[in-house]
This record gives C-alpha cells, sequence and structure tokens, in this order.
C-alpha cells in the first residue's frame, strides 16, 4: 500500500501521531533517534498500529545533522562514509525499516557563476567546488559508490534511497547514475527543487522529472518562501501558495510527478504547527488526491 507520512525526529511521541495523523497517515519516518531501545520502540509501535516507517539518516545520534561524505574527494574519507552506511544500514534492517535514505551528492557541488546565492544555501565548507571535484572523478566515484550500495542493499536486505542534494553543471551525471542503478532509489524534496530552479542556471524541475519519474521511491513534500537574500523551508504545500510568486512550486512539481508514476510515497517534510487543523487536513487530502493514493 502507498504512504503518506509524517516526519517524527528525535523520538517517538504517540500523542503527537495522534494529533496530527488525522486519520489520513499510515506512516512515519524517523531520523536521530538516541539508541536500538528506542528504535524497537518505533517498530512495536508501527506493528501496533498497521502502519510502516522509513529512516533519514542518521539512524542514531545526537550530535546533529550529520550525514556520510558519500562522494568525498579524499578515498579515506568515502571509506568512512561507506563504513557508516554499511552500519546504519544493518541497524535499519534489524528493526524492520522499510527503507533508509541519504543525501547525493553529499556534501553537494557548486559550480560559479550561481545565478542566486541565497544566505540559506550551504557555504563554502558544507559544499564541494567543481575545482575540488572535477566532472571525470566526480562521475567516477559516484558509479563506485553506486555499486557499493547495491551490494549493501542486498547483503542486508534494506531498500537504501538517495535523496538529491545540490548537484550543480552535474545534473547528467546524477540523472546517469539513477537510470544504470534503478535497484537505489531516488527521493524526490519539491522544496530542493525550487531552490535549486532559481539558484542554478539551465536547471528545469519538469524536464528533470520526466527523465527521472520511473526511479522515485519517495517524496519529501514541503514548500519555500523566498525573501530578498534567503529563505524559508520546511513550509505546509498550501492552495493558497500557487498564487503567490515568493513562494515555491512544490504541489505543481508533486502534479507532474504523479501524472508520470503512480509508485512513490510521500512524506510530509512540513511544519504543522504553522497551518491550523482544517486546512492540515485539507493539505494532506489535496496531496493524496493528486497522486491517487487512498488515506485511510
Amino acid at each position: 500500500m502507498r504512504r503518506l507520512q509524517m516526519g517524527m525526529w528525535d523520538k517517538l511521541d504517540p500523542v503527537k501521531w495522534q494529533q496530527v495523523q488525522l486519520d489520513m497517515l499510515n506512516g512515519l519516518e524517523i531520523c536521530r533517534y538516541a539508541d536500538e531501545k528506542s528504535l524497537r520502540e518505533v517498530q512495536l509501535f508501527c506493528e501496533r498500529s498497521g502502519i510502516r516507517y522509513g529512516v533519514h539518516g542518521p539512524i542514531l545520534g545526537d550530535n546533529g545533522y550529520e550525514l556520510p561524505l558519500l562522494n568525498a574527494p579524499d578515498a579515506e574519507e568515502r571509506r568512512e562514509a561507506m563504513r557508516e552506511v554499511e552500519a546504519q544500514t544493518g541497524i535499519a534492517s534489524r528493526y524492520g525499516a522499510d527503507y533508509i535514505l541519504f543525501h547525493y551528492p553529499y556534501l553537494p557541488v557548486f559550480q560559479p557563476p550561481i545565478r542566486k546565492l541565497y544566505r540559506r544555501l550551504p557555504g563554502e565548507r558544507q559544499r564541494y567546488a567543481s575545482d575540488r571535484l572535477p566532472r571525470a572523478e566526480f562521475r567516477d566515484i559516484s558509479e563506485r559508490m553506486f555499486h557499493e550500495l547495491a551490494e549493501l542493499q542486498h547483503r542486508y536486505k534494506q531498500r537504501i534511497l538517495l535523496e538529491h542534494d545540490f548537484f550543480g553543471d552535474y545534473e547528467d551525471i546524477f540523472t546517469d547514475m539513477f537510470l544504470q542503478f534503478r535497484e537505489i532509489g531516488l527521493v524526490v524534496d519539491t522544496a530542493r527543487l525550487d531552490i535549486t530552479r532559481r539558484c542554478f542556471h539551465g536547471f528545469d524541475p519538469y524536464a528533470w522529472i520526466d527523465r527521472l519519474a520511473s526511479c522515485v521511491y519517495l517524496v519529501h513534500y514541503s514548500n519555500v518562501r523566498y525573501e530578498e537574500d534567503t529563505f524559508r523551508h520546511h513550509l505546509p504545500v498550501r492552495e493558497c501558495d500557487g498564487r503567490d510568486d515568493s513562494c515555491g512550486d512544490a504541489y505543481l512539481y508533486l502534479r507532474h510527478l504523479a501524472e508520470r508514476s503512480s509508485a512513490f510515497h510521500l512524506t510530509f517534510e512540513h511544519n504543522h504547527t504553522l497551518v491550523g487543523t482544517e486546512e492540515l487536513r485539507d493539505i494532506y487530502r489535496r496531496a493524496a488526491q493528486v497522486c491517487g493514493i487512498r488515506t485511510l
């Protein structure tokens, strides 16, 4: 069954689940839980509730939002990243997760000139410049990485997904990897798609969706509001956004994908406290209807 999910980072909160799922959601996405005991609680809760859950890496940890440096220029950093991915994949498998996801490219890749350099974009220490990670090297690293991830997925019988991060001028290499290694599913983030469109020259999110629709396993659904040289993200996708030029086009991206695929799940990756209960219900219903997903 296809799923509509809510994010529940840091700890399981059954009260929040009852308040927010509104008899419409049937899945969770978790991240950064304290220990394996807390993962067992999630597993039992989902079994009792008749729902499933997935993991946004890191699965454990209290050191902030740390992801493996999968495409680092340094070979030892890449080996350490793959050791971390393997450890997290093994844990996810033990506790019955449907998937575990990481970001790719990570760190993201930027090339000048950037069309619009918003202040909330990754800083120079949180991204790779093209002179540090040239095109041929990025392709070689990517091919090796996808091959290793496919082997881990088979060994642990655990689905591994990759969420797109900023890929700059390497869009063709990014696309080739998912089309070549179809066992690795793609996570589409509607907010990051819109930010990419505004920041990088020549990027067409609709053409990108056309090429990769068959690879998509999951959508992270939220919107962006732009404010001069910065933006706010993880916003609920409201119907009124379509009449506001300062908002991203998250709903249009979702509709475009849904016209080309009926096989993906959807996580509402938004701050639900920004809207009331009835509007939240409408947001769920509108997304479900355009995707052809049955609600509970």
